[in-house]
């Protein structure tokens, strides 16, 4: 893994701990950020 993956990795992992203290409409862009964040990751991990 490189290091701009394990950042990546890094960031998803503060925003998962942000997402689960979080409500309402802040809960949903988190979550989003999250997909944007996974879907780079899987591009770079291919």
């Amino acid at each position: 893994m490189s290091t701009y993956a394990y950042n990546l990795n890094e960031v998803r992992d503060s925003l998962l701990r942000d997402y689960m203290l979080a409500t309402g409409e802040d809960k949903v862009e988190i979550l989003a950020k999250i997909m944007e964040l996974d879907e780079e990751i899987e591009e770079i991990d291919n």
